[in-house]
């Protein structure tokens, strides 16, 4: 890659100040201001402090020293109190244009994961309702990313946590079977704490219509590999009725679970959410895990008994107390389970385990990276990613959620009112870790201030654009240097400058997990071609200039190859025809 070639010789530069490969880290970046050049570093401003050398100064010195062919960087200048910009040869960026649309070049050659397996695991829902927005949004990272790390060339894996043990699961059951009882007359005592949610009411109502026949033809929906766990229970509603009252709640806790993991598998799939896994926590129980995790800490010393209970040495890998995994009753924790699972990932011959967290996990994270280090795996094994709460906001104002009869607290209800695409689109334009606020108005707008609008509405114009000039008789050919050496005007080239950054921006989002880098840039590619558009004309110069218009027309055909390759990563459609509205 072209950065690697000036990250090298910024290197070689420095290593007369005593400045070497592991000493700094050189990071490229695209100047703020265009007119600067194609690609800023700031190592002056890095190391000015530490050479004791005033920074623009050191910057002046490093421009005048480095070595880089002329052919591919044109010039090296200084701007502002120590930045170093680099301005790329025409020519190169013709060749770095045609590499970005070339199926063998940029885009291959930043394959450089060799195959290295990492899980990602973006979804770790109690099966005991429909997904809410907070998975939403934990959805459109997760599966963003994993499009990301496999774009660099890593062997990522989707993976979705059910967590279908322990008391939850029951007091759905107890909850599903007391609604069942009130529909059919029966007295009797709602469980404290129990699920009142309306979806229980409904499901309750259908279990009165449904016969043995039809419960087990439902569960045929769960005959695939990830789900041969989910079985519906033995016979019918009225049959689990009448059983003693323990059999009764697990009969009906299986019927539950069964109904709502069919909920959640369709809401992701409409989501666009592919999982390679659904991890059942229950089979770590059934299959001994978590008594084996627990065998492990304990040869490897990290585990005592006191008063009772069973504890786990985590103040010696930096948490603030020791944490308990097998509570006095014998019953393990949920932090036994997490550990046990995320044994099992590393078993599985994951080289690296990504999890994301809600914002109230921040302190489960040392544990977690503890325990992985006292079962002998390495610190960074287990990378925690933490998402911030997100705030919709409607007529100005932000929504109280619990208020406004249940809308957008599930993900089903924000696809229905924004849809999918929308709705992953504005997730992805902050930093995960960064609280949101989801304009709802703006969100529903079919104009230009709609961001994912704006992009969309590129992609159709550039398809439109195509599209006419082959009716006018001009087909579009294979983007070539012979006609793209012919783009002069300033909208060109700004346009060229930003479409060849796709290789980096890709890869600075991937390594830095930050998918908004996708839609800032998205955006921008949109907002030049719009300006490109308004400004060299194709339809009207077909006859006079033709071999201009069709340089024009191959630079929209890779600037429509661009915008589809970044709304895939994003997991948003690219459409061909769409009405504007509005500005």
């Amino acid at each position: 890659m072209l950065e690697d070639l000036i990250k090298s010789a910024l290197l070689a530069t420095v290593e007369k100040y005593g400045i070497f490969e592991e000493d700094v880290d050189v990071e490229l970046e695209k100047p703020r201001d265009r007119s600067h050049g194609d690609l800023s570093a700031n190592l002056a401003l890095m190391l000015g402090g530490r050479l004791k050398i005033n920074p623009r100064e050191l910057a002046g010195n490093i421009a005048a020293d480095i070595v880089l062919p002329k052919e591919i960087i044109e010039s090296v200048e200084i701007a502002g109190p120590g930045f170093i910009n680099f301005r790329i040869a025409e020519q190169h960026r013709i060749e770095l244009l045609l590499s970005v649309w070339d199926p063998n070049g940029s885009l291959e050659d930043i394959k450089t994961g060799a195959d290295k397996r990492i899980n990602v695991e973006f979804i770790s829902a109690n099966p005991t309702g429909p997904l809410n927005v907070v998975s939403a949004r934990a959805g459109a990272f997760g599966m963003c990313l994993v499009n990301l790390l496999a774009a660099i060339g890593y062997d990522s894996h989707a993976e979705y946590y059910v967590n279908d043990a322990g008391r939850q699961v029951k007091l759905l059951g107890r909850s599903l079977r007391s609604h069942y009882l009130q529909l059919m007359g029966i007295e009797n005592e709602f469980p404290e704490g129990g699920y009142q949610g309306r979806y229980l009411e409904i499901m309750a109502a259908e279990l009165m219509e449904q016969d043995t026949e039809s419960i087990q033809k439902a569960a045929k929906a769960f005959d695939d590999e990830s789900f041969q766990r989910v079985q519906p229970p033995a016979g019918n509603a009225e049959d689990w009725r009448k059983l003693e009252e323990d059999e009764s709640v697990g009969s009906f806790s299986k019927y539950a679970l069964m109904k709502i993991l069919s909920w959640q598998r369709e809401t992701c799939r409409r989501f666009g959410l592919q999982f390679d896994t659904w991890y059942f926590e229950s089979e770590l129980h059934e299959t001994k895990r978590l008594d084996r995790a627990l065998e492990r800490l304990k040869k490897l010393g990290s585990i005592y008994e006191e008063e009772e209970a069973t504890w786990f040495r985590s103040t010696e890998f930096g948490d603030e107390k020791d944490r308990v995994v097998v509570r006095a009753d014998g019953m393990p924790t949920y932090f036994l389970a997490d550990i046990a699972y995320h044994y099992h990932k590393f078993q599985r011959g994951f080289e690296h385990a990504i999890d994301f967290w809600g914002p109230d996990h921040h302190g489960y994270i040392q544990r977690m990276k503890g325990a992985m280090e006292a079962l002998d795996i390495s610190g960074d094994w287990l990378e925690i990613q933490i998402l911030q709460q997100v705030t919709f906001i409607e007529d100005g104002k932000p929504m109280n959620m619990s208020k406004r009869k249940g809308q957008f607290v599930t993900m089903d209800a924000l696809m229905e009112d924004v849809g999918p695409d929308v709705a992953k689109y504005i997730f992805l334009t902050r930093k995960p870790n960064s609280h949101l606020d989801f304009d709802l108005d703006l969100a529903k707008e079919q104009s230009n201030s709609n961001p994912v609008f704006y992009v969309k509405y590129a992609h159709a114009r550039i398809c439109s654009l195509i599209a006419k000039a082959e009716e006018a008789g001009m087909k579009t050919l294979e983007p070539s240097s012979k006609f793209l050496n012919m783009l002069k005007t300033k909208e060109e080239w700004e346009l060229v400058q930003e479409l060849i950054r796709l290789p980096h921006v890709i890869v600075s989002a991937a390594r830095a997990r930050e998918p908004h880098r996708l839609t800032g840039y998205i955006k921008e590619v949109a907002e030049l071609y719009h300006r490109f558009y308004h400004e060299c004309k194709v339809l009207k110069i077909i006859e006079t200039e033709p071999d201009v218009a069709q340089s024009r027309l191959q630079l929209g055909l890779v600037t429509r190859h661009v915008l589809r390759v970044v709304l895939d990563l994003l997991g948003v459609d690219a459409p061909e025809a769409m009405e504007k509205k509005g500005k």
